[in-house]
């Protein structure tokens, strides 16, 4: 089910990168810390510590290919990609995935196949700027993201389809439902809360919920939304440090899988040490903290928000997980999703959704389709 302008890829670590990444890792001058309070002050380094131990030592590297090896591969237009086809050739209507930071296709490979069992074909792209896919130039915003991923469901010759997404995937997936609503049969999204505030919050009035919301969103950008005001203003301040560090990239992305995990700080009761070392690895060998942080500075200097009093009016869904960054109300989701037809309450997990729980995701994904059929 190839298309004429995609190249075929093949996901893989180089020896010379793990050869690399070994010597740095033993060369990591680690600060000291006082004891006790090491993930109040962002990382416990003895934590960090022994993480960077097993990636140097006790992670096998090709797991990484592995775990994408499964799916067809492609890119095009600089934009790498991992397709499924549904069981029993598919038929029915494709999924699009997409991703945010600090996260990756890799994601996905405990969703993909609980859609696919049902008959969907299911595409996620890596964003521009992320694991295998170019960087844009100038680092774009949402919007332009969407109108690429658009292109690319086009070149890959899928008419109709649907789309989920957290993170920054949900404002690309919902720019993508309002660029091209003929095109999008469906959008589900598990961030309601990190979507664009619309342009008027006057008509109608914030309901109590949303003003909870919002002073709840204010407090958090205050206090712990740090990597929102550094990657938005000025993330090459730190990029060459984390491009050159793997021990401090990987301090800097081990504190938001615990964080924002469902984990009650146990960041190991969501994410092996192993699963991290996914993580970690996929930025670091394909050389993107940098690209990836720049999205947050391309869309503070172009807010992807629709115009005034429109909407996007395709039929919609979105899952709120607990321990969400930030949780939105219903209210909130009504404001932007004209035709809001689920809005569950899950019993656990994180931002990490389709990770943390790929069970639950996928059956309000599934959901939501069939209530179109």
């Amino acid at each position: 089910m190839s298309a004429p302008g995609v190249e075929p890829f093949e996901p893989a670590v180089d020896d010379e990168v793990v050869a690399d990444l070994r010597a740095r890792l033993g060369r990591t001058r680690w600060p000291d810390q006082p004891g006790g309070i090491g993930w109040e002050l962002g990382v416990d380094l003895g934590y960090l510590r022994a993480l960077c131990e097993h990636w140097a030592a006790g992670y096998d590297f090709g797991r990484l290919g592995r775990a994408l090896g499964g799916y067809e591969n492609g890119r095009w237009n600089g934009v790498h990609f991992a397709r499924a086809i549904g069981e029993g050739g598919g038929g029915r209507l494709p999924i699009m995935l997409v991703h945010g930071w600090p996260g990756g296709v890799i994601e996905f490979t405990k969703l993909i196949p609980l859609l696919t069992a049902a008959g969907h074909d299911v595409i996620a792209p890596s964003l521009p700027g992320y694991g295998y896919s170019d960087e844009l130039d100038p680092p774009p915003n949402a919007a332009r993201v969407a109108a690429l991923l658009g292109d690319l469901m086009a070149e890959l010759g899928y008419e109709r389809y649907a789309l989920q997404g957290g993170d920054w995937g949900s404002p690309i997936t919902f720019q993508l439902a309002f660029q091209r609503p003929e095109r999008v049969a469906a959008l589900h999204l598990n961030a309601v809360s990190v979507l664009p505030a619309p342009a008027d919050l006057s008509d109608p009035p914030l309901s109590e919920a949303e003003q909870r919301f919002v002073e709840t969103g204010l407090g958090w950008r205050a206090t712990q939304g740090y990597h929102l005001l550094l990657q938005g203003a000025a993330p090459d301040a730190v990029s060459a440090a984390f491009t050159d560090s793997p021990a401090g990239l990987a301090g800097w992305l081990v504190e938001k899988y615990r964080k924002w995990s469902d984990c009650d700080g146990d960041v190991e009761t969501r994410f092996s040490k192993d699963e991290l070392c996914d993580f970690l690895t996929l930025y670091w060998a394909t050389g993107t903290i940098a690209s990836s942080m720049r999205l947050y500075w391309g869309e503070a200097r172009d807010r992807s928000r629709l115009p005034a009093g429109e909407k996007v009016t395709v039929p919609a869904g979105a899952a709120d997980f607990p321990a969400e960054i930030v949780r939105a109300p219903r209210d909130w989701a009504e404001r932007q999703l004209a035709d809001l037809r689920r809005f569950t309450e899950m019993p656990r997990g994180g931002h990490f959704a389709a990770f943390e729980e790929p069970e639950l995701l996928a059956d309000d994904v599934l959901a939501l389709l069939e209530s179109l059929r």
